[in-house]
């Protein structure tokens, strides 16, 4: 039997080159982390001192926010001298109409005057319908002015109601009639009292925008709950002249009274 020929090739078909030393990559990776560090540092100290040394963004031009200031407060004279003149006309406009509801309906419950005729009423409606539109078509302003703006188109829309009702009262009977008279009876209150407010918020509003007092009250009951007119005379305080003896607050009181005509 022949014999196995010996085989001296290694069993191990790995490599049998050296591996490195335990620990040898370790200067190496040490090595490239400090260098990204310093790289990173770097950028962030460039970018530090370009924004340190960036010229801040300029500040508002002084001449031009006078500029502004003044045009906004010479438009706020010009708004509330109009929303006078558009209040002064509607209440020439209104008069009529709530002295006729005073009549028909006394708020202190004296015998009514002669009740109008539907045709006189009507033309009330007319009336403030188009004084509540022209009301409406004012612009809008600053907010004490928009406040006294939407007071007096408030006002002019209830009343509006009230003569709307006592037209349905004209129609009604009995008990029916009384009940609807007294409504509108209320809702003419509430308008003249709606107006006293605005009215004296407009009186503030003019003195403020330097027009003086503005007395443009509609005639209320004294025990209605409307406020009246201050002492101050009509125009005091106009462009920086010394206001009446109320100190010219445009404050009324809340007794109600005669509108200031």
């Amino acid at each position: 039997m022949p014999s196995r020929q010996s085989d001296d090739r290694p069993r191990n078909s790995r490599s049998s080159a050296p591996n490195p030393p335990p620990g040898s990559a370790r200067p190496v990776r040490r090595a490239l982390l400090a260098v990204a560090a310093a790289l990173a540092i770097s950028g962030a100290s460039v970018g530090g001192y370009s924004v340190f040394l960036r010229e801040p963004p300029p500040g508002p031009d002084p001449d031009r926010v006078a500029e502004l200031e003044a045009s906004e407060s010479a438009r706020h004279v010009e708004q509330v001298g109009a929303l006078i003149d558009t209040t002064r006309d509607a209440h020439d406009e209104l008069l009529p109409v709530v002295e006729g509801l005073d009549s028909a309906l006394p708020a202190d419950g004296s015998e009514p005057g002669e009740a109008p005729g539907g045709d006189e009423v009507d033309g009330w409606a007319d009336t403030v319908d188009g004084v509540a539109e022209r009301l409406s078509a004012s612009p809008s302003g600053g907010t004490g002015y928009n406040v006294a703006r939407g007071g007096v188109r408030s006002a002019a829309d209830v009343l509006g109601s009230s003569v709307e009702v006592y037209a349905a009262a004209l129609d009604a009977e009995g008990g029916e009639r009384e009940r609807l008279e007294g409504v509108a009876a209320d809702l003419r209150t509430q308008a003249v009292r709606a107006w006293s407010v605005a009215a004296t918020q407009l009186d503030a509003v003019a003195i403020e925008a330097g027009h003086g007092h503005v007395h443009i009250y509609l005639p209320a009951a004294p025990d209605s709950g409307a406020l009246q007119p201050d002492s101050a005379p009509e125009g005091a305080g106009a462009h920086g002249e010394p206001g009446g003896a109320d100190g010219g607050d445009g404050g009324g009181g809340a007794d109600g009274g005669e509108e200031g005509r």
